[in-house]
């Protein structure tokens, strides 16, 4: 618990150290793309991992495919989908139970506040689904995209932290592409 504390302590800091930043105008001939779909590869650390009957963190491979709606430059909300590719074992919270996930899929409803162009943190809820056992899910994380001029994309970069209730904590690093339209 004090390791998630100190990293909304560490998120809310640069929150308020960014919200001073200069703010971008859209002048009257820019367009806002209000829709983004978005493809990342990303590695998933588990926090609760089991390998060799042994606790420790555990590193899988995994992907996502998101949508995004903005509503202005600042605000989108969107749902978010994760596929970890690799079965792995881990120790529920609650009960210290040893359990296997089979390839598990979360989606969660995001919201998303740019501070800076490019640079946003994301707050959502939702569940991840697996076939022994689905568990309900909260998502803190943050995104920077570096938009390609002229072609409607961005290249992403994203970290999330996800809290399984009465499961494990993962952590989420991934790198893929948005389209904007």
């Amino acid at each position: 618990m004090k390791f998630i504390k100190n990293i909304l302590n560490t998120i809310f800091f640069f929150m308020t150290f960014l919200s001073y930043s200069q703010e971008h105008k859209v002048n009257e001939h820019e367009e806002i793309n209000h829709h983004s779909i978005s493809f990342l590869i990303s590695h998933t650390i588990i926090t609760e991992g089991i390998e060799n009957n042994e606790k420790t963190l555990v590193s899988v491979p995994s992907w996502a495919i998101n949508y995004n709606y903005s509503f202005n430059e600042k605000w989108a909300i969107g749902l978010h989908n994760d596929i970890i590719i690799e079965d792995f074992v881990i120790e529920k919270n609650k009960d210290e139970e040893i359990i296997e996930r089979s390839t598990p899929i979360a989606s969660i409803i995001v919201g998303t506040y740019k501070i800076i162009e490019g640079f946003g943190i994301e707050l959502g809820v939702g569940m991840e689904f697996e076939k022994s056992e689905n568990f309900g899910v909260a998502r803190i994380g943050a995104e920077y995209g570096i938009e390609i001029p002229n072609k409607k994309l961005e290249v992403l970069f994203a970290i999330d932290y996800d809290i399984l209730f009465d499961a494990y904590n993962s952590f989420n690093l991934g790198i893929g592409i948005a389209k904007l339209f």
